[in-house]
């Protein structure tokens, strides 16, 4: 398990929690509202990898957000501690009556739990709603379940997300998440053939997150605590023919190579899709038209921010 300091007799909200999304920050505001209210603390108890991924037979991740950005974000919504439970095979056997005496009773002393609508919990998904009221009971804690808020009278949700990035829309996504979608990944070595066209490229492979659709992205690059604007192309570079799916990111600005080093790479708008050039000349012109547009893009978000 990955916790902060657990304090005891407080209000919890339990879940995935992948993104931490606008309905997600929502939960937050009220489980910290709740817990001023009833002079306690109020956390987070959530589970890594995702229990969809642990089930799921391919190993394509299709998770939002890696833990460490779930952590920093827990932290910047001001959590007072958190629990990330490690979801492998004895914990997907844990029966839902333990889940809740050894975590929920045991470990925390819970006074409220906050969960959604629908949460299913415990062995073959045998905790609800009516199991945690029932325990509650018992064991003198009270259980709120929670509609998802909407946007545009569409309910906000991880899937609804996903399904936006992998159709390019960046701008839906971060209308649901209240902020710019990003992954981190480690910088892998290239081909070089960015600095053979007068562009120098650092190639992410993607291993962590879910895959946007390919195509051309502005994006902001974060290397410590530092942020860099450029241009970046998700796929299989066709004029070229990669074998496998690479994230190439080109800086707008020249700096020391950063090889081997993790780095955030903030996904701002997709311009375009992938294209097979007929030669280096016309690539490189497209490129140059692409470098244009994201700069005026990157401007003109700073000047709404």
């Amino acid at each position: 398990m990955v916790k902060s300091k657990i304090i005891k007799k407080s209000v919890i909200a339990i879940g995935n929690f992948d993104g931490i999304h606008k309905g997600h920050q929502k939960i937050f505001t009220l489980g910290k509202k709740l817990a001023k209210k009833n002079n306690t603390k109020f956390g987070v108890v959530t589970f890594s990898p995702l229990p969809s991924e642990f089930f799921r037979r391919q190993k394509v991740s299709t998770r939002l957000t890696r833990d460490d950005i779930k952590i920093n974000l827990l932290k910047q919504y001001k959590i007072d501690f958190f629990l990330i439970c490690k979801f492998n095979k004895t914990f997907s056997l844990t029966s839902a009556d333990n889940f809740i005496k050894n975590i929920i009773v045991k470990k925390i002393q819970a006074k409220f739990v906050l969960v959604g609508k629908n949460f299913k919990f415990g062995h073959q998904r045998k905790g609800n709603i009516s199991l945690l009221k029932k325990y509650g009971k018992l064991f003198n804690f009270k259980t709120i379940d929670l509609q998802l808020i909407k946007e545009k009278n569409t309910k906000i949700s991880s899937t609804r997300i996903r399904l936006a990035i992998q159709k390019g829309n960046m701008e839906l996504a971060s209308r649901l998440l209240g902020r710019h979608w990003s992954v981190k990944e480690k910088v892998i070595p290239g081909r070089k053939i960015g600095r053979k066209l007068g562009f120098r490229t650092a190639n992410i492979e993607m291993k962590n997150n879910i895959n946007p659709k390919t195509g051309v992205y502005v994006v902001r690059v974060k290397i410590g605590n530092k942020a860099f604007d450029g241009v970046a192309n998700f796929g299989f570079a066709p004029t070229f023919l990669r074998k496998k799916l690479v994230l190439e990111i080109n800086l707008f600005k020249k700096i020391a190579p950063f090889y081997g080093k993790i780095v955030e790479v903030i996904f701002i708008k997709r311009l375009r899709d992938e294209k097979k050039f007929k030669n280096r000349n016309l690539l490189i012109t497209q490129i140059k038209k692409d470098i244009t547009k994201a700069k005026l893009i990157l401007q003109n978000e700073r000047h709404k921010s």
